[in-house]
């Protein structure tokens, strides 16, 4: 609460001003033309028309942060950070992240200005990304987030905003690091280190090299070491009992009726009877060392060369390559509702076992009744997948000044390539329950401690890998001083571009023809387009104290046509102390190749909630179940389309002491959506045919068989909120300095439809839309020493889902879920000029964030990934020579 009241009262004093206006720190007059994110064209490096957050270096080492995607995990105007460290992820290892609640797709990720391949998966089968896992942070000099939509500076990717990171140029030494760190519980140790070296001066030597090398390693962090994960029964946080089901296994009559599960014999702790009417042996699979983050190593390196020709012009190229091995286990494959008929190979015949079943469940009559069955495959080695992942990317330029004219040529050559070695079984051991093994003897699944030869012979290795690679070609010309206005020189540039991206998705035969047990088939899959695009950029410094700046795009896609987008931005400074600013853009986002092309075959959860009702089973008993999803490839979509606002002020009073609020707003039409998965559950009279069923007696509803999610362009989306920042430094004179940050995100509204015809409905303050996530941070520095407290919060909100979501599913749970704070602490020191140390703590208090009881999957917490690991320690060591 106190923490609440605190953003409250930051929010308040933004509002008086705005922006990311930091002083200049140099002082003097000899200030250096540089290319700021959001525009192509040079200029004196000061406040512009969009909003840019600028992150140094050294503000990136107080955050403790170990990778990129930890870094922008810290900051506020980033969501959705999905950081590698999920052991059940569709992209093992892979780190994405976007701004202001929109998906990742949405935000454009550059390195050196320049575009990087896509990951060769696809989020959620569908949505391209770029790993942030593939960008070295050593190297990383500066971090600068451009927050409003800029298509119309960089195309599609640029819905949300931007995410340029910067690397060193023209350094000179050697710097090298070190890093250990490790939970609390003893697991997940982190290790890494690197070197980075420069040589040559562009101004005396006429060329500069720079190199670096960093490795990184993390060991697995385990469900059971930590109190959040520890039990998936839920209950001791208002949750519900969730322990597998499947772990020890279950059995039931089929008959055509509907008959609940009974837990198979030889149950040695006492069972649960479940509010659907299934009886389980309560074995709890998180407590068998099940991997929450699995193990992860890193390689990367990285070049920069540059190569002076004479004072105006130079030859550069950056080279780079990075590895990322991921290995995790999913858990033991298992049998799911499979039919047993008198004569199959493992029908029970043994009397005390057939003694058992009868006693269990009267109503069996052995010979006669057919049964299905259920159960993890405990004897068999659990399901692996190594993850490897490949990225090089090298980039040649060419730039020059003519005639006060800034020229820029350079070609890009990117690929990134994902190999999955996946341990399976194969569909063979079912066809093995009825038929028998030929090799050996045949699996019992209503008994435990089969023989491994059971199971063995159906067990492979499979391979699975993608491809997407990224060539380009970008030609642009600048000018800052075309022509003078009364309040300055006005700014030109203009440039064209043409790439191509390809994008092969090559599984092996066996997964082709679906032959893996509990996996839908997977197509192999391969396609490319070609885009060309012109652009110009116009800065109009009108009076003495207003600039404007108008930029236009037009991007050629040769499978989906032409797009235009113009953007409009200025800035108004009435006095020196206050900046006004804003802009109005168009954009759109290109459908994905998986999306117009491929049909797509997955798994996901939730509520059967017809059929609980048909049985009597209220909704927020009614348990979760997994079901096939079928969702279609559709070559008729075309590209989203949005329109963006943004307009903010900056107030600095003193150079101590500025105040920030932006304002934004993205208005989104012909938005690609399958059909949601809870709406289809909650209400499938309103979309027939989505749920397809298996047969069943006449008026009884039939298990699920597959469920329709067809893409097109049927969803709208409007988000707008506030970006508010407050910096105040204090001097202590000989006793040090004193500085308060702090940064907090808004979202004011996030509505979104599925269809066309639906009206839109507001997502703020439910599951997957906290209203607002603050980072408060107080740092105290004394010569050579410092130390920094950060109180990282988000805000509570409603115990649903969406807003699709059913309120009788929350029942007698917590209406809401609580506001979350959590302390990350930092000390630094420089014992020696070479030599600075900095040690800290994550989550300083181990605090356990909120447990969401009401979510439709089980096991979901609010908060940082991260933050479930508990109390995590870190040391880093950086030397320079």
């Amino acid at each position: 609460m106190k923490m609440k009241l605190l953003a409250q009262a930051i929010a308040a004093i933004g509002l008086l001003g705005s922006a990311v206006a930091h002083a200049d720190d140099n002082g003097g007059d000899q200030l250096e033309r540089v290319t700021i994110t959001g525009s192509n064209i040079k200029s004196i490096n000061k406040e512009g028309a969009t909003p840019v957050q600028i992150i140094k270096k050294e503000e990136i080492a107080k955050t403790g942060a170990s990778t990129v995607a930890q870094l922008l995990d810290h900051l506020t105007a980033v969501s959705g950070v999905t950081a590698g460290t999920d052991a059940n992820s569709f992209t093992p290892g892979a780190a994405s992240a976007g701004l202001h609640g929109m998906d990742a797709k949405y935000t454009l990720i550059l390195l050196n200005g320049r575009r990087l391949p896509t990951y060769a998966q696809l989020a959620g089968g569908t949505d391209s990304f770029t790993d942030l896992n593939t960008l070295p942070l050593s190297v990383i000099e500066s971090v600068e987030i451009l927050r409003d939509g800029a298509s119309a500076i960089y195309g599609s990717d640029a819905v949300a905003g931007v995410i340029n990171f910067k690397t060193k140029r023209n350094y000179q030494g050697l710097n090298s690091y070190a890093r250990y760190g490790q939970t609390s519980a003893g697991d997940g140790m982190e290790q890494s280190a690197g070197i980075s070296g420069g040589v040559g001066d562009l101004d005396k030597d006429g060329y500069n090299a720079l190199f670096s090398l960093d490795t990184y390693h993390r060991e697995p962090v385990f469900y059971s070491k930590h109190d959040a994960t520890k039990s998936r029964d839920y209950r001791r946080f208002g949750g519900a009992d969730n322990r597998y089901q499947a772990t020890w296994g279950g059995w039931t009559l089929d008959d055509g009726a509907p008959h609940p599960f009974s837990v198979m014999p030889d149950c040695a702790t006492a069972t649960v009877k479940k509010p659907n009417g299934n009886t389980i042996c309560p074995i709890d699979y998180d407590q068998v060392d099940s991997q929450l983050s699995p193990r992860t190593t890193r390689l990367g390196l990285l070049s920069v060369l540059t190569r002076k020709l004479d004072a105006d012009s130079q030859l550069y190229a950056e080279l780079g390559f990075n590895q990322t091995r991921t290995s995790l286990s999913s858990g033991n494959a298992f049998i799911n509702d499979y039919e047993l008929s008198p004569g199959n190979a493992s029908y029970p015949t043994d009397p005390a076992l057939l003694a058992k079943l009868k006693a269990i469940n009267p109503a069996f009559k052995p010979g006669v009744s057919s049964v299905d069955v259920y159960r993890s495959i405990n004897e068999g080695r659990e399901n692996t997948t190594d993850a490897v992942s490949n990225t090089a990317r090298a980039v040649f330029g060419y730039s020059t000044t003519y005639k006060n004219w800034d020229y820029d040529a350079s070609v890009n050559f990117s690929q990134n390539t994902v190999t999955n070695h996946n341990l399976v079984v194969m569909n063979t051991f079912l066809d093995s329950l009825t038929n028998g093994n030929p090799s050996g003897p045949t699996y019992n699944p209503f008994i435990h401690g089969n023989p491994a030869s059971s199971v063995t012979p159906y067990e492979k290795q499979q391979t699975i890998e993608g491809t997407s690679g990224f060539q380009g070609l970008e030609l642009k010309a600048a000018q800052s001083n075309l022509f003078s206005l009364p309040g300055g020189e006005a700014g030109f540039a203009a440039g064209v571009q043409w790439w191509r991206e390809t994008l092969e998705n090559n599984p092996s035969s066996d997964m082709q023809n679906g032959l893996i047990m509990n996996q839908a088939p997977q197509s192999y899959f391969t396609a490319a387009r070609s885009i060309f695009a012109v652009y110009s950029e116009l800065n109009l410094p009108v009076i003495k104290n207003l600039d404007v700046n108008l930029a236009v795009r037009n991007d050629h896609y040769n499978d989906l046509g032409s797009t235009f987008n113009p953007k409009a931005s200025f800035t108004y400074r009435p006095v020196k102390e206050v900046l006004f600013r804003g802009s109005a853009t168009s954009g759109f986002k290109a459908p994905s190749f998986t999306q117009m092309y491929l049909t797509n075959t997955g798994f996901n959860s939730g509520p059967d909630l017809a059929k609980c009702a048909q049985q009597g089973i209220a909704a927020q008993d009614c348990t979760s179940e997994s079901f096939k999803l079928i969702s279609g490839g559709n070559p008729h979509l075309t590209p989203e389309t949005n329109k963006s606002f943004s307009f903010g002020m900056v107030l600095q009073p003193t150079k101590e002491l500025f105040a920030s609020v932006d304002f934004y707003r993205i208005n989104q039409k012909n938005v690609i959506n399958s059909l949601s998965l809870e709406d289809v559950l909650a209400n499938p009279g309103k979309y027939p045919g989505a749920i397809v069923r298996k047969p069943s007696d006449p008026g009884v509803l039939g298990d699920i068989d597959h469920i329709n999610l067809p893409y097109d362009n049927i969803g709208r989306r409007v988000v707008a909120g506030l970006d508010i920042e407050l910096k105040y430094d204090l001097s202590l004179g000989e006793y040090g300095k004193l500085k308060f940050s702090n940064e907090q995100n808004r979202v004011l509204t996030y509505q979104d439809s599925t269809q066309k015809t639906d009206p839109l409905r507001e997502e703020v303050d439910y599951a997957t839309m906290p209203r607002w996530k603050n980072v408060f941070t107080t740092e105290y520095s004394y010569g050579k020493y410092s130390v920094g407290l950060t109180a990282r919060s988000y805000s509570g909100f409603k115990n649903l889902t969406s807003a699709i979501s059913d309120p009788a599913t929350i029942g007698k749970k917590s209406p809401r879920i609580p506001s979350y704070t959590a302390w990350d602490l930092d000390v630094s020191a420089q014992p020696l000029k070479q030599l600075s140390v900095s040690a800290g703590v994550k989550n300083l208090g181990a605090k356990i964030p909120p447990y969401i009881s009401n979510y439709t999957d089980p096991g979901v917490f609010s908060g940082s990934d991260t933050d479930l690991w508990g109390r995590t320690y870190y040391v880093n060591f950086n030397y320079k020579f």
